[in-house]
């Protein structure tokens, strides 16, 4: 399904620069298109044999180091013209050989100026950084909070996805120094072990002059093709309700998310999560400390990180990242894929961030 994405994106492209069009069009095509780069290289450590946040062959942590967090991706736009663009992107991980697949795939409609019909592979529009989780310069942390942005954690939130396959209406109106946008959406989530089916959502945004940015999403889909041993799954209602607010002001930086997940009447399958960045920019300096909260079921998984970190931007295009945390669980086992032997867990990580 991935590559048929990239080899229908590709032959569209190419058929819409080979159309017999003008020869204005045909000198200036290249002009209409963008590439744009990533890459992160990305390592982690814990004092805990139990992986944490994903399991051994799915980029999981623990006490022998990973650098599966390493990345690379590549964006490709295409403006065929005033109202039509084409937009990819291609995507490596270590923890997957650097396996090129497509993480987002799809052709934007402007059907007017403040109306955009996305059709595809959309981006998952859940999250305040979700839409650009992969590329680490863009936010101040190694990588993204996993209490709300986990995806490969065994019993994690499930709160965001990478994309989903369907169609997106885009509202978007600015008023002096807001920006407002609204975003409906619907389609299907197709993942390794199972689906979300008749997926349904909207998304709310309210921006001011790029400083202060409030979002709330709300969606709901129906799980199908669930594997063994969860087909219980099979059928019920998949739901998340998650809040955030972004603060760039004065060089203060804050970040702040909650999510709520729900799966029917499975109560061992709902998720409370919440997390808080503080961070204060001096020069090329950004030290900041988050503190993150996770818990699944009534009271049977509860889980608390903290952490520190320290973003440098050595050029305009490069950050070197250091980051030492503490993940305690109290009860359960939270985001590692099995009961970990000590209730606080020790977690280091640098990374070295670059767009191109």
């Amino acid at each position: 399904m991935k590559n048929n994405y990239f080899v229908s994106l590709l032959a569209l492209f190419a058929t819409s620069l080979l159309l017999p069009s003008s020869a204005a069009y045909a000198e200036n095509w290249a002009d209409k298109v963008t590439l744009k780069g990533f890459m992160s290289f990305a390592y982690h450590k814990t004092n805990e044999t139990a992986f944490y946040d994903g399991e051994p062959d799915e980029g999981g942590i623990d006490n022998k180091g990973s650098v599966k967090g390493t990345k690379l991706g590549i964006n490709l736009t295409a403006k065929i013209n005033d109202r039509i663009t084409l937009a990819s992107q291609l995507f490596g991980t270590a923890a997957e050989s650097y396996a090129v697949h497509v993480d987002w795939a799809f052709i934007a409609l402007n059907l007017a100026d403040p109306l955009t019909l996305r059709v595809g592979k959309v981006k998952y529009p859940v999250g305040l950084v979700n839409e650009y989780r992969d590329v680490g310069f863009a936010y101040p942390w190694i990588d993204t909070p996993s209490s709300i942005y986990s995806l490969e954690a065994p019993n994690g939130p499930q709160a965001t996805r990478e994309s989903f396959s369907g169609a997106s209406l885009l509202w978007e109106q600015a008023s002096g120094d807001m920006t407002y946008s609204a975003d409906v959406y619907a389609g299907e989530v197709n993942l390794s072990g199972s689906d979300v089916r008749e997926l349904k959502g909207l998304t709310v945004k309210a921006d001011w002059d790029d400083k202060v940015l409030f979002q709330a999403s709300k969606y709901r889909g129906i799980m199908a093709n669930v594997a063994a041993p969860l087909t219980a799954m099979n059928g019920q209602p998949h739901e998340a309700t998650v809040f955030g607010v972004k603060v760039d002001w004065n060089n203060y930086i804050v970040y702040a998310e909650t999510s709520e997940v729900t799966m029917g009447t499975m109560i061992a399958m709902k998720s409370d999560s919440s997390y808080a960045t503080l961070g204060y920019r001096v020069g090329k300096l950004l030290p900041h400390v988050t503190l993150e909260k996770y818990k699944q079921g009534n009271v049977d998984d509860d889980q608390t990180i903290t952490k520190l970190g320290l973003r440098y931007d050595i050029f305009p295009d490069t950050a070197l990242k250091f980051e030492i945390g503490t993940i305690k669980t109290d009860k359960g086992q939270g985001l590692f894929d099995g009961v970990p032997s000590k209730s606080s867990v020790d977690i280091y990580g640098f990374s070295v961030d670059v767009v191109f």
